[in-house]
């Protein structure tokens, strides 16, 4: 018998090799499949249903399978794949997390949304005085204004979102702009500017939790000026070189205190409200001696009433309006007509001064009854408005000799 424990040359027969099996990684309510691939292995994922398939692939089994429970990670964490970000991506977002506390993120949040439904500049301006337009009815001097402030600056940050102009731009091109002009039209533009960004918090535009740009520009202060009164001898100076057919307005000006646009208002597009006209000689009461303004001559929309004193009356004569006329007191505007370009040098030697025949009724008058409120309400206006723009103080006997001026 032989011994069945003697070995014998011949080799046993090797086992074959068994072929490597997909294996699942679960996390969740997710789960990746690794199957074998090339020699290594490979998963596919994606971030929705909708969205495209991508692979990783590791040479090492172990390797995968720690892959692939990164990835579930990532997934699980609202569908950042970190891992598959460029490392340009990579940097900007670990500088966000560097530099953001958490108080930041909530208005870091609301900027980002906010820049997403931002639009350009110079579309958003558009829209803004197309919907002023809307609702004024009309294109008013208001409006005008506006434009004359806002179109410049969208053209000048043309291509930029109103999210992305900075207070430090914005302060920059203003004072380049305007800085060299008179402090009320300083302060008017930048009001201008915080209408323009608080319609866009309005619209969504810019986030409403911030301050806007226009906000944060620092105020202008009113500077102290000594309002330009024509002295006796300038009016009747005045009174000398104008055309007949404007006397009516100096008048009206200088003795009732009305304001130009209110004796003949301007007539291009834009710089009048059109419900607007001149006053008519209709409507001054020679009877009680007062001017009844009515609502569509006022500035302001307010009906008011203004006394005709005696050298008012005078003066409306040598303008050749008298009890029982009819008609616009005075038809075409003086600016409009370069009557007063004309007067401005003629007369003035330096320009026509703007305003300075109503400063002169407000000075001169409070002179006489010293009543701030009375001045203001004959002259449409407020007492604040009275002491900020139109009030030169002059004496009693000063404001007696304006008004004992006679066309003789």
């Amino acid at each position: 018998m032989k011994d069945p424990d003697k070995r014998t040359n011949k080799e046993p027969e090797k086992e074959p090799e068994k072929e490597p099996k997909s294996f699942r990684v679960t996390k969740g309510n997710t789960t990746i499949t690794v199957y074998p691939y090339n020699g290594g292995w490979r998963f596919a994922w994606r971030s929705s249903e909708t969205a495209i398939w991508k692979y990783v692939t590791r040479k090492v089994k172990a390797a995968a399978k720690a892959a692939a429970e990164n990835k579930l990670d990532e997934l699980n964490t609202g569908g950042l794949s970190w891992s598959s970000l460029s490392p340009h991506r990579r940097r900007f977002l670990e500088s966000i997390h560097r530099e953001t506390r958490a108080e930041d993120e909530n208005p870091l949040l609301t900027f980002l949304k906010g820049r997403q439904k931002s639009s350009e500049i110079v579309q958003t301006v558009d829209k803004y005085l197309a919907w002023k337009i809307k609702e004024a009815g009309e294109k008013t001097p208001h409006i005008g204004n506006l434009g004359g402030h806002l179109k410049p600056t969208a053209q000048h940050f043309a291509g930029k979102t109103v999210v992305d102009i900075t207070t430090d731009e914005l302060q920059e091109w203003w004072q380049k702009k305007w800085g060299h002009r008179a402090w009320k039209t300083r302060r008017d533009c930048r009001g201008s500017f915080i209408g323009f960004w608080r319609w866009c918090v309005l619209q969504s535009l810019y986030p409403k939790d911030q301050v806007t740009p226009a906000e944060c520009m620092p105020p202008v202060k009113a500077e102290k000026l000594n309002r330009r009164i024509l002295t006796l001898d300038e009016f009747l100076a005045l009174a000398g070189a104008i055309q007949p057919k404007y006397r009516g307005a100096i008048v009206l000006q200088a003795f009732c205190g009305m304001r130009p646009e209110e004796t003949a208002p301007p007539t291009k597009e834009g710089t009048k409200k059109k419900s607007k006209r001149g006053i008519r000689a209709e409507e001054i009461d020679w009877k009680d001696n007062c001017i009844r303004i009515p609502a569509e001559v006022a500035k302001t929309g307010f009906p008011r009433i203004t006394p005709v004193l005696p050298a008012a009356k005078a003066w409306l004569e040598w303008a050749g309006v008298h009890s029982g006329s009819n008609g616009p007191v005075c038809y075409t505007n003086l600016v409009e007509d370069g009557e007063t370009l004309r007067l401005g040098k003629e007369v003035f030697k330096t320009g026509w001064p703007k305003d300075a025949l109503r400063h002169s009724y407000g000075s001169y008058r409070n002179a006489i009854v010293r009543s701030l409120p009375q001045v203001a309400e004959e002259m449409g206006t407020s007492e604040t408005m009275l002491k900020r723009h139109y009030l030169n103080p002059r004496s009693k006997e000063e404001g007696e000799a304006w008004f004992a001026l006679r066309p003789s």
